[in-house]
């Protein structure tokens, strides 16, 4: 093939049509005309030797459109959210304090108890979300290619070692961001749908991993059980 044509996968905002020569076979003519809104879409040739190609109209339109800076918005306002969490945790955990205060003035055993198992709870609850900023905070400060599956299999094993619901939390947590990863994955990377499920694949099997290894080791220090998935080139204090 030759001219304006591509046959490769991806992301474009250009319109490509099928041409067929006058001598094409019967498959090949049947495609003759044909328009497609990405390359992926484009069949491969249908035989060898085949003399078809696709003619690739550009889209003047959205040439002139900025490239989208979404994902640097998105970073933007996770520093945000992640400054803000942060000044939150010493609120929260000064209202804990004088609350377990007041418990111990005001009510009777059983009931403290009770409120007691509900504040542990919740301390479960947000100390997971602060396992998870923290490891965010390491992984962006590290800035080593390869490492965050590390710092997301570390950040479920923390969260898990404070107890089941913080290992539910964790979870949670991780389905979240492979849900929103897999949008970006291939509408921002350029990713194709079966790479980006593999991708989030691997990510899940890491962060499992990092539970299981919080539930059966609570006092083992979480980067060296899941060491498996240490990057080269990661400085040894993460």
């Amino acid at each position: 093939m030759s001219g304006n044509k591509t046959l490769d996968g991806g992301v474009s905002y250009n319109k490509y049509i099928w041409h067929s020569s006058s001598d094409s076979c019967e498959e090949c003519t049947s495609l003759d005309g044909n328009e497609y809104e990405y390359e992926g879409d484009i069949p491969d040739p249908p035989h060898p030797n085949c003399k078809c190609y696709v003619e690739t109209i550009e889209n003047e339109e959205d040439e002139n459109k900025e490239p989208c800076d979404c994902l640097d918005d998105l970073e933007d306002d996770m520093d945000e959210l992640i400054g803000d969490s942060e000044s939150l945790k010493d609120e929260i955990e000064s209202a804990i304090d004088e609350f377990m205060d007041f418990l111990s003035e005001k009510y009777i055993e059983p009931v403290k108890d009770t409120i007691s198992d509900c504040i542990e709870n919740l301390e479960q609850i947000f100390g997971t979300v602060s396992d998870f900023i923290e490891n965010y905070n390491d992984m962006k400060e590290a800035n080593t290619i390869g490492a965050d599956k590390y710092f997301h299999s570390k950040a479920n094993c923390d969260g898990a070692q404070r107890g089941e619901l913080g290992a539910e939390v964790a979870k949670g947590i991780s389905d979240l961001r492979e849900y929103t990863d897999s949008f970006k994955n291939v509408y921002i990377k350029g990713m194709t749908e079966a790479e980006s499920a593999k991708d989030s694949a691997e990510d899940q099997e890491a962060n499992e991993y990092g539970r299981e290894q919080g539930r059966q080791n609570p006092g083992d220090y979480c980067g060296d059980m899941v060491d498996i998935f240490r990057p080269n080139g990661l400085p040894p204090q993460y």
